[in-house]
């Protein structure tokens, strides 16, 4: 087959097909489906025209910058200086073949398509006629296949980590090499989820670079090189896990709850950091919980479930946040979930017959069954307590000393006594950075047996029991 003819003097001056992608997946054809052509500066006409399986043509004005886009409607075309949209008259076939043309001035470029695979586009390779399958990349250079374009990228990145959990904390070892270009400035960016620390800095890089970065958890990581024709490989934004202490963690799961409740998932952000609800899905149970300016506040639990209007109707109060999802069907008597920020698994949880019964919930962070939709009473070892909480004593008597209670936290703690139905009587802050004790005034406010003292932050609290005797 041939599929090039161009009768202009310099073949790189003229328009190119460069892209097709005619059966995208996740959204309607009329939205995802383009055609990209490849512009050069040196080259102008009045218009350029285009027809598909030799019907009649359509004409768009000749456009300025790299790179000419043709969609169904203007609010598609990708926001970018350089390219410009045009609107096309004819749909992309997806199940045959299919043969375009153009013309602009003296030059004349077709493209014989073979049968599109859904998901895919057809990428051409150089200038040759020779099309692969490839993601799609609307409105960039494809520096895999494309010649001649201005590229600096990634090559590869390589992590490990060495050292423990402690005050000190742990030590990522990163290095990286480039591709394309003998060198460039890389912006780093890190930031400690367990402190909500950034550390952000700009280095220069010659072929490769090597970074230490120290965290007392999990770490965010964002590199990235300057903008250039093609920046699919300019940018690294992963997370890096320090095993069994994830960030977020799934803190509580209701897999056979009664009639006609919905089955529900609970999820906790554990870090200091929020965390898009975009990347943000149960891996291989439907789609991300969010937009892109959604996210999980750090020390929020918020509960996943298909049906979120009968879940809030059972629960009947309003202040625990609820996404609602297709989470599928969870298996009464064993199962799995695992869940994902964007590609990565960053926790994993299962379930027997045995770790609850029907139609009781479990945490899998306390190993036992709860039902505290929207809080999270204790971390566990797969994630780090915000806060620690002493009392000086869990009796206390009405003339003898009072009862003090003493908060180490990065943060305010809120402060409450509850009597023995749960009641608040008293409430008070613990001062971010503070060890000192505070008077709790049980022997003034409680009434004689059981009552309680609660910490809490964000969505984590503690509860402890204590006895107020004559």
């Amino acid at each position: 087959m041939k599929l090039l003819l161009c009768l202009a003097v310099s073949v790189t001056a003229c328009p190119l097909f460069v892209e097709f992608f005619p059966d995208p997946v996740d959204i309607g054809d009329k939205e995802g489906e383009f055609v990209e052509v490849r512009l050069d500066s040196s080259f102008a006409a009045d218009s350029i025209f285009f027809s598909v399986d030799a019907k009649a043509a359509f004409a768009v004005p000749y456009p300025e910058g790299s790179r000419l886009i043709l969609v169904h409607d203007s609010a598609f075309c990708p926001s970018k200086d350089d390219v410009a949209c045009a609107v096309m008259a004819v749909s992309l076939p997806n199940s045959r073949e299919s043969s375009w043309k153009l013309e602009a001035g003296t030059c004349l470029d077709s493209a014989l398509l073979p049968t599109p695979k859904a998901g895919k586009a057809f990428q051409r390779r150089g200038e040759t006629d020779d099309w692969v399958l490839a993601a799609a990349t609307p409105g960039y250079a494809n520096a895999d296949y494309e010649s001649g374009i201005r590229d600096c990228g990634l090559a590869s990145v390589r992590i490990r980590q060495e050292g423990a959990d402690s005050s000190v904390g742990r030590v990522f070892h990163v290095e990286g090499w480039l591709t394309g270009c003998p060198g460039a400035d890389l912006r780093v960016r890190s930031q400690d989820l367990s402190a909500g620390v950034w550390y952000e800095d700009s280095i220069e890089v010659v072929e490769s670079f090597r970074l230490e970065l120290m965290a007392r958890g999990s770490l965010w990581l964002h590199l990235a090189l300057p903008d250039d024709e093609y920046p699919l490989n300019n940018v690294l934004d992963t997370l890096l896990l320090v095993e069994g202490r994830s960030p977020l963690v799934v803190s509580e799961v209701h897999h056979c709850p009664p009639e006609p409740v919905p089955e529900w998932v609970e999820v906790y952000n554990a870090s200091r950091s929020p965390f898009p609800l975009s990347q943000l899905h149960l891996c291989g149970r439907g789609g991300t919980w969010g937009g892109a300016l959604d996210s999980i506040s750090p020390l929020q639990a918020i509960l996943v479930t298909k049906d979120s209007a009968e879940l809030r109707a059972h629960l009947g109060f309003a202040d625990v946040r609820i996404v609602q999802a297709p989470i599928g069907y969870l298996n009464n008597t064993g199962g799995s979930l695992s869940l994902c920020l964007g590609s990565q698994v960053v926790d994993s949880v299962s379930w027997s017959k045995g770790m609850a019964s029907c139609p009781d919930g479990f945490s899998p962070l306390a190993g036992a069954p709860e039902n505290t939709p929207g809080f999270v009473p204790k971390a566990g070892s797969r994630a780090e307590e915000p806060f620690t909480m002493t009392l000086s004593s869990r009796v206390v008597r009405t003339k003898g000393t009072p009862l003090r209670v003493r908060v180490e936290a990065r943060d305010d703690v809120a402060l409450r006594l509850l009597d023995s139905a749960g009641r608040e009587i008293w409430k008070g802050i613990a001062p971010a950075g503070s060890s000192v004790w505070i008077e709790v005034p049980v022997r003034e406010r409680a009434r004689k047996g059981v009552n309680y003292v609660a910490a809490r932050l964000g969505d984590f609290e503690k509860v402890v029991g204590i006895v107020l005797r004559p």
